[in-house]
């Protein structure tokens, strides 16, 4: 079996804590700290007397991490500081009418809900799709959406359930009615390959402190030629203009480029940091990091429905898996259990009542092994 004890010795906390709660807030790997610690370097030391280089050297780098990982140019990329302000580009600035309609999905994450909700004092109707115990089916995507729908903005893994959706056949759906498709990517970028291309995804928006490994309040945001033409910023910040440091040009137009949605200044220690934790994902490989990921949930499935655990996560098809396991036990409240395994420094949630255990590359059975251990000594 292929080591990854390389990859696991980046991350200090495991070795006092049984972390297995990455979709919710990803421990930082020590490259990714010495990154952070490098920008408070070099603002301690220097102030701005390094300005811009200081600034654009890991800016410009990030965003050609960024591409590289889901197969898209530097200059469709833009930088975050959360998965709801990205998807709050899209939703304020797209270009919508009285009667056109938004679909999303009951139940997401409210990241992808709330943005769009104040489209409705427009006149723009919001669409809900049910999801079916934890699925999202293209079936009931294709009812919702016709010739009126601006876009449609879905969860590419399912923060409750874990259900991964297969973006392409919700593309073709999608650019079949001129609608945009727009995905929530943080519960999966990082953990799963993404071609944004080849998927047919228009704009996605994800913090980094999940799946990528990063800290919070920085992330990537994507957006494609065709919905870089409808979405317009709702707020223009300085740096959003072509020529940011004309400072007297208030009427010079915006970039033409992805960057026109950052408006103002950056979380720059943030940045060095979510440079460092890309490159500690892309020398690992994607897709190397997918397999290992299904391999360890596979495995916690297993091993929970052998100790009497109801697995709620749709896992019957490879391709719905995700890093997230959500289980229950009529006999434990997830609550209460999730506080108990923490006495114990094993680190899981309680989501919707019920335990969501999510690995990442960094775990190994062992963790399996202390969480099963853990289980079976409270209940």
């Amino acid at each position: 079996m292929e080591s990854w004890q390389w990859f696991r010795r980046e991350f200090p906390a495991c070795t006092h804590w049984t972390y297995l709660n990455n979709a919710a807030v990803c421990p930082l790997p020590s490259r990714s700290r010495v990154g952070m610690e490098s920008y408070l370097d070099e603002i301690s030391n220097n102030g701005a007397a390094r300005y811009p280089a200081a600034v654009e050297e890991p800016l410009s780098r990030l965003r050609r991490q960024g591409a590289e990982l889901i197969h898209a140019r530097p200059d469709q990329m833009f930088v975050v500081r959360s998965t709801t302000e990205g998807l709050a580009v899209a939703a304020t600035g797209i270009d919508v009418r009285d009667g056109d309609n938004i679909v999303l999905v009951e139940h997401e994450f409210p990241a992808n809900i709330r943005p769009w909700l104040p489209l409705r004092r427009r006149g723009v109707e919001i669409r809900f799709v049910a999801q079916h115990n934890g699925r999202v089916l293209l079936d009931d995507l294709a009812k919702a959406v016709d010739d009126r729908t601006a876009a449609l903005s879905v969860s590419f893994v399912q923060f409750l359930s874990g259900f991964r959706i297969d973006p392409g056949p919700v593309a073709e759906l999608c650019h079949d009615h001129d609608a945009l498709f727009v995905v929530d990517g943080i519960q999966g970028l990082g953990a799963f390959p993404v071609d944004v291309t080849a998927m047919g995804i228009d704009f996605l928006s994800a913090d980094g402190h999940k799946w990528l490994l990063g800290p919070e309040g920085v992330g990537l945001g994507y957006v494609s030629d065709r919905a870089l033409n409808r979405i317009t910023p709702a707020i223009e910040g300085w740096l959003a203009a072509e020529r940011p440091f004309d400072f007297f040009d208030v009427t010079q137009p915006l970039k033409q480029d992805a960057a026109r949605f950052e408006p103002g200044a950056y979380n720059l220690a943030g940045i060095r940091a979510l440079v460092a934790s890309l490159e500690l994902l892309l020398e690992a490989g994607p897709e190397r990091i997918a397999a290992r990921i299904l391999a360890l949930t596979d495995d916690l499935a297993e091993r929970l429905r052998g100790a009497g655990w109801r697995i709620l996560s749709p896992r019957d098809r490879a391709e719905e898996k995700s890093g997230i396991v959500l289980a229950d036990r009529t006999d434990l409240d997830a609550d209460s259990l999730a506080l108990r395994l923490l006495e114990r420094k094993v680190v899981v949630t309680a989501r919707g009542g019920a335990m969501r255990v999510s690995p990442h590359a960094y775990n190994d059975a062992s963790d399996l092994d202390v969480l099963m251990e853990a289980l079976g000594a409270i209940g």
